[in-house]
């Protein structure tokens, strides 16, 4: 059951596009578009979605609203920390992903990887919360000569990819 959930977690995780900066709130995949238009609306998000989301964040400023075949995707920032928060088409929540930089870790997290990984620099945190599941980090890890990503998990690391850097 963990190893479904991660897989649906990664494949959206790649559908929706990992956006690293902060200077816009666009997804990268090309099926997923902004329900902002002229010719559509805030009321073609379904309403359970939107009242969960309300309940969980207020009044967010610069919400951007995508929508793909089988989900909504609400874009936004809140103290320098990107959330993404996925709906299923019923409105169900399936997940909310955050994006932020090492300062923003968890000192535990931070203090796990650092333990293992002292020469590396932190680039980005995703961490992934799911209703019923304990919250998933995934850590970019930048070395001299290597890129890692490492997903930690009830205490467990371990290694998802790594890259060796070009010259």
């Amino acid at each position: 059951m963990k190893k479904l959930i991660m897989a649906t977690g990664l494949t959206v995780v790649a559908l929706t596009g990992c956006a690293y900066s902060q200077q816009g709130n666009t997804l990268a995949a090309a099926k997923i578009r902004a329900l902002k238009p002229a010719n559509q609306y805030l009321n073609d998000v379904n309403i359970r979605a939107m009242r969960d989301f309300v309940s969980r964040y207020g009044d967010v400023a610069d919400v951007l609203w995508h929508r793909s075949n089988d989900t909504y995707v609400a874009v936004f920032f809140k103290d320098s920390v990107q959330h993404r928060v996925i709906y299923s088409s019923r409105g169900d929540l399936s997940f909310i992903m955050k994006y932020y930089e090492e300062s923003r870790m968890p000192r535990n997290i931070r203090a796990q990887v650092k333990s293992t990984y002292y020469d590396y620099k932190i680039y980005v945190v995703q961490e992934i919360e799911t209703p019923d599941h304990p919250t998933v980090y995934i850590v970019n890890l930048q070395g001299d000569t290597e890129w890692k990503k490492v997903k930690l998990c009830q205490g467990e690391m371990e290694i998802l990819e790594e890259f060796k850097k070009g010259k």
